[in-house]
Formats: structure tokens, sequence, C-alpha cells
């Protein structure tokens, strides 16, 4: 493939020229809160351009970027793309213009053999410097070579008038015809808060390159789509569209750009969600999947494309193709939901327009309409389709500032914040700690450098809070999912506890207060770390890598880590995986795991040549940055992944792991918690006390339900009993059986009861029943259905009778009840009633 030809290319010839070959990084930046995803080259090079040493002083890479400033831009023009590849030469005070510009020349002209007549560049308008090294060092002809203004050829965009503040400098692009391939930064100044640009006294250069521009030129092409980047995934697409394709390519090439973005965004650890990096991928995939309908594709088709990614991409991550399952499944499921959503709007619409039609709310309709189409995806049009239909309206106004507003909040997510290299380290000139800790718990040391408030300080006496620096520590930093040791630093009778170990650039800091004596910088101590509290994190971190092999065991190997927490008493493990565990299946895992436990397997550790690593198909943790070497960690033959955390030498001494909680955290990410040895045992016995006690409780309550059970049945038998007496003491009023009767200690739901043992046996009559609980009165009235058919009900005669009772009452008309505070009126609540019974008989003649 031309691609893959031209990508060792270029890294060759910038090795050839001293550089270092620096795979790239991933698409989540590391330790970079400043953009969402890794939009150039030189992101991952931050510290290097701040100055820290990391042994190199030129690098190369072909960085994996993605960036969705022109989204709506992707296949309408021939070179616009979410994801892309950005071929790149740095130099982090090293060489400057004139290399740059003459290496940059010299790959195209000679390396590529591109005719210089079709090459042309561009300075800012006022780097003479650069002008001088194109026209006298290149030979360029002047007519070739255009000065521009700060919002084409400086560094960021129009960063000397709008900031941020920062490294910045003029830059020089060249162009092939109208195309720009190569853009070649210069980073000679440091912008101040005032605006004013202060020269630096170690200046960099930043360029980047395309690689599907590149292609494309190289080629013949005049539209990186074509080339055969594109053109397997696009022939795919092509197979399965049922509409003509006339007219149509600006969607098969969005297509093919969306799903490599998508496709390594999942690869790097990404998943589809409604916030941040995974709202930007599910919306990604969103448009692909209206564009695929556009195209009469209806059905999940776009995870069919991740083979094609994969092969196309098989050269430079071979590693893709191992994932490219568990990517296209993650992507199945996405494009499911999508789906039966677009095939539900009816009812969606429906339920989020109710009322609309009624009322002219043209704002809040837009509001709704702006709704749906950014959290539930659905186009534009279809809404307003519905919305004619319906005759209902809204405003376009009201939704065009809601978009704009959403566009906003996301330019300024995925933009830079603060100043442009906002990953501040210590400032301080110190050589890397050494880490000796992954077999002693005790060594000597001596002390580097006392922080206290982030600031340098000779000597700490007793109760400061501090960070102490060490030339050589045996604390593990909390990295990687760990925590962070703990321990103490001593020094004869001094005594300097240690609460907590974290790492900034290569310095370990142990922070922590003094209990006792006083520290000096240059002063030998003894550090020891807490080696009981050691062990179970290395029981628990041990206890993650079995937990994952036996996750991949039991649910598949599209299971990958995506997330942990390594502590003292517990562990969290998150995972790809797109529901969750049934009881079964956590049963298995830990059937599995403890299995593994008990064979007794050897844990070994083993520092590695990133390249020889791979090679071992060693699991990765997504979104982690890897360096030159690594260390990678295996458990039998059952798990081998990179990691740098402290482990145990055999399974056994983790002792048993138990699952105590499962559940789910983003879209097609769950989370397990969990235990081991003594924490597991003591999480089983308190669970078991639990379920005993949980059992003695469902016991009682079944005892108690009994007891009710037989003694509703017993006073349901003394009420039917009591029904018939109750009844032969009716009164006969104008053909009417008024049935009254008060009862003592019957609550009112034995009073429906009784009412309706009466109802069974009686005819033509008004029922009327009270009783009395403490100081309440509860009253009942029931008519027969041959009287409620007559037009007498009980719920006006209620209404009627209840304030005599002092109370309300309510229901239906052949039954209602009221409550009371006057039980002593019940004699006077039913003559009350006997009265309008007499008054009904004479109205009726």
């Amino acid at each position: 493939m031309q691609a893959d030809i031209l990508r060792e290319k270029f890294l060759k010839f910038f090795e050839s020229k001293g550089h270092k070959i620096v795979e790239s990084d991933s698409l989540i930046p590391c330790d970079d809160p400043t953009v969402l995803f890794t939009p150039a080259g030189m992101n991952q090079f931050k510290r290097e351009f701040l100055g820290l040493d990391s042994g190199f002083k030129r690098a190369t890479t072909s960085q994996r970027c993605l960036r969705t400033d022109d989204l709506e831009k992707v296949g309408k023009t021939s070179s616009h793309h979410t994801f892309f590849e950005m071929l790149g030469n740095f130099s982090f005070g090293d060489y400057f213009k004139e290399e740059a510009i003459s290496w940059a020349w010299e790959f195209l002209t000679r390396e590529l053999k591109i005719k210089t007549d079709r090459l042309w560049v561009s300075v800012y308008k006022d780097d003479d410097e650069a002008y001088v090294i194109w026209k006298d060092k290149i030979g360029l002809p002047e007519k070739k070579i255009v000065r521009l203004g700060d919002k084409d050829n400086f560094w960021p965009a129009e960063a000397k008038a709008k900031g941020p503040n920062g490294p910045c400098g003029p830059c020089s692009e060249i162009f092939y015809d109208t195309m720009e391939i190569w853009n070649l930064v210069f980073t000679q100044f440091n912008r101040k808060e005032n605006g004013e640009l202060e020269p630096l006294p170690n200046k960099n250069i930043d360029t980047g390159m395309g690689l599907e521009r590149l292609t494309a030129i190289m080629e013949g092409k005049e539209n990186n789509f074509e080339t055969e980047l594109f053109q397997p995934i696009i022939k795919e697409i092509k197979r399965e569209a049922s509409l003509g394709i006339g007219g149509l390519s600006p969607l098969f090439y969005a297509i093919a750009d969306h799903i490599r973005a998508v496709v390594f965004s999942v690869y790097d650890g990404v998943m589809p969600s409604n916030e941040g990096r995974g709202y930007v991928i599910r919306k990604i995939i969103r448009k692909s999947i209206l564009h695929l309908r556009r195209l009469g594709i209806d059905k999940p088709f776009l995870n069919k494309l991740v083979p094609q990614v994969s092969e196309a991409m098989r050269e430079p991550y071979p590693g893709l193709k191992d994932k490219q399952e568990a990517i296209a499944a993650v992507i199945l499921n996405e494009e499911n939901n999508f789906i039966n959503t677009l095939d539900s709007t009816d009812s969606l619409f429906k339920e989020k327009f109710s009322g609309f039609s009624k009322k002219d709310d043209a704002a809040k309709a837009g509001r709704v309409v702006f709704e749906l189409y950014d959290t539930y995806g659905i186009p534009l049009d279809l809404t307003k389709e519905w919305l004619n239909a319906e005759g209902i309206k809204f405003s376009e106004g009201v939704f065009q500032e809601e978009l704009n507003a959403q566009k906003e909040r996301s330019r300024v997510k995925s933009s830079m914040k603060g100043d442009v290299f906002d990953a501040k380290g210590l400032g301080l000139k110190l050589k890397e700690t050494k880490f000796c800790g992954y077999n002693e718990d005790s060594i000597k040391a001596n002390i580097e450098v006392i922080l206290k408030g982030g600031k340098e300080v000779k000597e700490a006496a007793k109760e400061e809070m501090l960070q102490i620096i060490l030339d050589r520590t045996c604390f593990y930093p909390e990295s990687g999912g760990q925590v962070g040791d703990t321990g103490e630093l001593i020094n004869g009778d001094s005594i300097f506890e240690v609460l907590d170990t974290e790492k900034k650039d290569n310095i370990i800091l142990h922070t922590g207060k003094v209990k006792s004596g006083i520290f000096k910088k240059g002063d030998s101590v003894t550090a020891a770390i807490n080696g009981k509290r050691r062990l179970s994190i290395s029981r628990n971190h041990t206890a993650t890598h079995i937990l994952q092999a036996a996750l991949r065991k039991v649910l598949g190997e599209h299971v990958q880590q995506q997330g942990s927490l390594v502590a003292e008493e517990k562990f969290r493990f998150d995972f790809t995986h797109f529901k969750g565990l049934s009881r079964e299946e956590i049963k298995k895992v830990e059937e599995v795991a403890n299995g593994y436990i008990n064979g007794n397997l050897n844990v070994e550790a083993k520092e590695m040549e990133l390249k020889e690593a791979r090679k071992t198909n060693a699991l990765a943790f997504f979104g982690e940055k890897y360096g030159e070497k690594v260390r990678v960690v295996s458990v039998g033959g059952v798990s081998i992944e990179f990691c740098g955390g402290a482990h145990l030498k055999n399974t056994k001494d983790i002792e048993l792991i138990k699952i105590i909680q499962e559940g789910s955290v983003a879209s097609g990410i769950r989370r397990i918690e969990g235990v081991t040895a003594d924490y597991a045992r003591k999480f089983m016995e308190e669970e078991s006390l639990r379920l005993d006690e949980e059992n003695k409780k469902k016991e009682r309550l079944g005892k108690e339900k009994e007891k009710e059970k037989q003694e509703s049945a017993k006073l349901s038998q003394s009420l039917r009993e009591l029904a018939p007496k109750i009844i032969e003491r009716s009164e006969k009023i104008n053909g009417i059986n008024l049935i009254f009767s008060q009862e003592q200690g019957v609550n009112i739901n034995a009073l429906r009861k009784l009412t309706d043992f009466i109802k069974e046996k009686a005819k033509l009559s008004i029922i009327a029943l009270g009783s009395k609980d403490n100081d309440k009165a509860f009253l009942v009235i029931a008519v027969t259905e041959d009287l409620f058919s007559q037009g007498i009900d009980a719920l006006t005669l209620i209404r009627k009778i209840s304030p005599v009772i002092n109370g309300s009452g309510g229901g239906r008309k052949d039954f209602a009840q009221a409550g009371g505070s006057k039980p002593e009126n019940f004699t006077l609540a039913f003559e009350e009633l006997k009265g309008i019974i007499i008054n009904l008989g004479k109205s009726s003649q």
C-alpha cells in the first residue's frame, strides 16, 4: 500500500537525520486535560517542549489524530477528515528553521521526487529569516513564496492578539498546487499575559503533514477519498447500497471517514456515551447511520466495515485485527439503539410534543426539536415533517440558537484551555527518582528536595505537611489504578509519616508530615513502606489480572479493561461489555478466577522492549502511553498484560476472590468491585450473617402473615355469621329495607367486609354500619343493586349523614364511607338516615 510506504519512508528519512522514531500516542491524550482528543503530533511532546529531558532532542512520528472542527465539511471536500495520520518531525531546543525547511524540501523533492514546479510555500509576514532560507538556501523563486498574516501563518492562529499564552511562533506551509500538505511551525516565542512575545531560550520545531493528502498526491488522485486508504471501505458500502450512487459520493466519503474515526476511538478506549469523548463518537456514529439510511441501508451495517478498516491499517496497527470483533460489537450495540430510536420516532414525537397542538408556543417547540436532535439524534428534517403533518409550529430561530450554543460548548470542551502548555511540572532540575520497590520494602536513600506548599525549603520540623523527594525509593507512586504507598522515612529519632505517594514527570513525591524530629535536605534516611498494606494492594492488583482473564473466558474476548482502582481493602475493575452480568455469570466468573488462584500459578514480571512486548500479545490498558521499555506481567498461562504495578509471586497468596458488586458506569462499560483474602472472608461472613438475619426476618414475617391469615379467616367467618342477624333487625320504610347496626371493635376493613356479606343476602336495602375505634367513628353506607338502579346512591347519603358524626365521606354510588370524631352520635346518624328514607317515600308520591 502506497500509504504504508510513505509512512515508512518519512520515519526512516528523519531517523537518518538523527531523529528518534516515537510510536503514535493514543487518541486519548495522556496527562493532557487541554484537549478531548489528540489533534496533532506535537501533543505527546508537550513536556519535551517545556524542557523535560526524555533522552532525545529530535523525534519523528506518524500520529493518529482526531478533530471534529470541520465535521460538517467531511465528505463534501477532497481533504477534510475527522480521523487522520499526521507525519511530523520535532526538535526540542536543537535544530531550527534552516534544517526544518531544508529537510522538508529534501524529503518531498528528492525522496518522493515530487516536481518542484507543483510546489509553492507561504511564510509569516514578518518572518524574514524563513523567507530568506526559502529564497536563497532552497532557491525557490520569489513568486512562489507568499507572505501571510497571523490567521494563516502563526501558531496558534492569531495567538499574538487573542492568546492563549505560552510557546508560539510563525509557521511556513508547503503547498502542492492548491493543497496544503506540510506545516512547519517555528516555536520561538513565549506569549505572556499582556500579549508580549519574548524569545524562548530554547527554540523548537513542530511540523505536521497529513498522510492522507500526501498519499493522494503520490497516487495522482485529486481527492483523498479516492486513495487506497478509503476505497476498500467505500466499495463495501457501494455493494450494500440499494439506491443508485450517482451524485451520492459525499455520503460514501463521509461514512468511510467516520468509520475510521470510530474504529480508532474505540480501539483507544472511547465508548459511546452522552458526555465528553463518548458523546463525540456517538454523534459520529449517528451521522454515519443517517448517511447509510439515505443510501437505502436501514439495518445495522457500520459494524461490518470494521474488517475493511482493520485490513487497510494492518501494517501500522497489527493489533487492530485482534480487537476488531470487540470494536464491531461496540458499534453494533450503538447502531441497534439508534435505529430503534429512529424506528419509534412517532411515539417519541407524540410524547415530546404532547399538548403543543392546542397552544402556539413555537419557541418552546423549537427547544424540544433541538433536544430531539441533540440528545436522541433525530434529524431536523424528520421532526419537521412530523410537525407539519400535525400542524405544530416551531421556531427554527430558537433551534438554531440552541444549536449554536451547543457547538460553542463543544468547541470550548475540545479546544485548548488556558495556556498552550497547560501540563505544568515541578519546575525542578532533578534526575529521575529511581524506583526500587518491586522487591524491597525498606531501603537507604538521600533527601534531594523538601517542598512545603509547593516551594523548596531546607528543613522541616514536627507536624509540618510536606513533600519529600528522594534519590531512590521503594514507595510505589499512584499510577495505573494502583494507590500510592504509605509508610515512614526514618533518620534516627526523626520520623516522617508518608501518607501518600505520587509521581510528577519522572519524580516521585512522598507526601506526609513530620511526626518527630527534623528533616533536612541531604539527610540520609531509611525509607520503609507499610508492608502489610502493600501486600493487600499487591493481592488486589494480581486479582484484577486474574479477573480480566476470567471475564474474557466467561463472557468473551471482547472484554477489555477500561479502568481500575487497586486499593488496600478492595479492587475495582471497569471493562467493556454490553449488558449486566447475571447471577450465574458472576458465579461462573468467581469460579474461574478462584480456580486460577488455586492453581498456584506463578506471577512473573519482565521488562521488555515495547516492540518485543507487543509480539507476546500482552493486553494493554486503553489510553495508556507506554515508553520504549515496558513491564510485562504474566500469570501462569492465563494472563499476560502490560503493567507497572505491584504484584504477588504466586496466585495462591490471593487466597480468595469475591465479587461484591457489579453495575454499569457508562454505555457499554460495566464495573465490578471485589475483595480478596481476609477482606473476602469478612465480607462472606457478614453476608452470611445478613442472609441469616434476612431468613429469620422472612420466617418471622411468614409466621406473622400466617397468623394474620388465620385471624382474618376467623374474622370473616364471624362476620359472615353476624350478617343474617343484622338483617333480621332491619326496618322496612316505604318498601326499602333499612339495615343499620353499630358494632364494637370492628375496623373499617371489617365493616366493608361485613357490608359485602349483608349485600349478598339482602334485597331492596340500604345498609348503614358504624364502628368506634378509640375516639374515631367509622361509617359505611351501601345500596343494593336493585335500589341503585332506581337512582338511590350511597355517595349522596354519606355526604348528608357524615356531618352528624363530625366527619366527611366519599366513595362510589353503590358504596361510600366516612370518618368522624363523634362516635357517640351514631344513633342520631341512623335516625337522620331513617328520616331521609321517609322523605324519599313522600317525594315519590
